[in-house]
């Protein structure tokens, strides 16, 4: 990846910094390209062979994840509306929208499920009379797609409406107690809403499903409690990365930013703890057999009881611990190491949730999974490569419009 900014020029002379050009050069767009084809050629091969469970596994997984960082990214930005945060002006809200632009495709390749729907979900093959009204193919695609769309929506009008003038200018004004422009008043709280209900539904179809005489009520709110999370991890790690790529000044020199960018890392791993040990609390001292074998085969037996803690260990122990003093949280290598580490950690957990219902005695991973999801990782990244430019542009040209602010003082 490269740049072209150097703001510390302008910032000398007076003048606004030039256009920031594309941040991702010819030849990495070239590798993502390339990571994509991989994955397309790796997934077509073993859809066709013996391989095809773990193929299609391994997309569910990915779906989850991507989709998840990408649309937890546009929830935060909903947040930072309804919580009036202007600790960073434009940036805080660029570097919210950066991955919005996989959204629209994650939608599409959640229809590509249905080709695989009978080695994903057992109740297909295997119905389940009493849960057959709900447990349906027609009707599931139905109302997970229907309330994908209309997440779409709503987080493509909200990153339009954000980058409007009467948006930019709020942003940039933390000094004022004025109100967000009107139409993202009413967005940013109905996306909120919608997240909370569409993920739940995600979370009850696309993973509690896979082991169909299991329930939890709390498992909605935890599922989507941990794409918030994960996108939270995935905007720190964005955070470092431009802070080196842009050189010079830019927003992400600032220590303060860095730390609340860190402080939201932290504050929302507490969260996914809090939403994980309430589930798994009630399910042990419950112990109804037809609660606790999900946990069991995940937590107390081998292949998965050592992924279930490392999942723990990176979503919740390391940025517990590390990010605890604030010195962690304004030094770039630190935080981005524990961001890096916490993305891995959503990965696993998805995993960790999706295979052992598929594969509770062996697990599958190898080069299946790993071609599926470079290609998932290329397509997410080339998707947000214009969000990448905007961010890189409004980390600028910020640095610029306060250093003028402060000559006039």
């Amino acid at each position: 990846m490269s740049a072209q900014v150097e703001p510390a020029t302008a910032l000398a002379s007076g003048a606004p910094p030039a256009p920031a050009g594309p941040i991702a050069g010819t030849a990495f767009k070239a590798l993502m390209v390339i990571f994509v084809a991989v994955g397309v050629i790796g997934f077509a091969l073993s859809v066709g062979g013996a391989n095809a469970a773990r193929a299609w596994q391994a997309y569910l997984v990915n779906l989850l994840v991507w989709l998840g960082i990408a649309q937890g990214g546009v929830v935060m930005l909903a947040a930072f509306y309804l919580c009036n945060g202007r600790w960073a002006g434009t940036t805080q809200y660029r570097l919210a929208e950066t991955f919005a632009g996989f959204i629209p495709l994650g939608f599409l390749l959640f229809f590509g499920l249905y080709f695989g729907r009978t080695l994903i979900f057992p109740w297909v093959l295997h119905p389940i009379a009493q849960k057959a009204a709900w447990l349906n193919t027609p009707f599931l695609f139905a109302r997970d797609g229907i309330g994908l769309a209309i997440m779409t929506i709503l987080s493509l009008s909200l990153v339009r409406q954000s980058r409007t003038k009467a948006a930019t200018e709020w942003q940039r004004d933390s000094e004022s107690i004025l109100l967000v422009p009107n139409p993202i008043r009413r967005i940013a709280p109905a996306l909120a809403i919608c997240f909370a209900i569409v993920y739940t539904l995600i979370a009850f179809d696309l993973v509690m499903s896979l082991a169909p005489a299991w329930r939890s009520t709390l498992f909605g709110w935890y599922f989507f409690g941990g794409a918030f999370w994960s996108a939270a991890a995935a905007m720190a790690l964005v955070a470092v990365i431009m802070r080196v790529l842009l050189g010079g000044n830019n927003t992400f020199k600032n220590p303060q930013v860095m730390r609340d960018i860190g402080l939201v890392e932290f504050a929302f791993s507490i969260f996914w703890i809090y939403l994980l040990f309430a589930q798994y609390i009630v399910i042990w001292y419950g112990d109804i057999p037809v609660e606790t074998f999900f946990i069991v085969v995940r937590v107390y037996y081998a292949p998965w009881e050592a992924l279930s803690y490392a999942v723990v260990i990176l979503m919740w122990v390391i940025p517990f611990l590390v990010l605890l003093g604030v010195r962690p949280k304004k030094t770039p290598a630190i935080l981005g190491a524990v961001s890096l580490g916490g993305v891995v950690g959503v990965w696993l957990e998805r995993y960790v949730l999706v295979v052992p219902s598929l594969s509770p005695h062996v697990v599958p991973f190898g080069w299946v999974e790993i071609l599926v999801t470079l290609g998932f990782f290329g397509a997410f990244v080339l998707c947000s490569l214009p969000g990448l430019d905007r961010l890189a542009a409004s980390a600028t040209q910020e640095v610029w419009q306060e250093a003028r602010a402060g000559e006039h003082e």
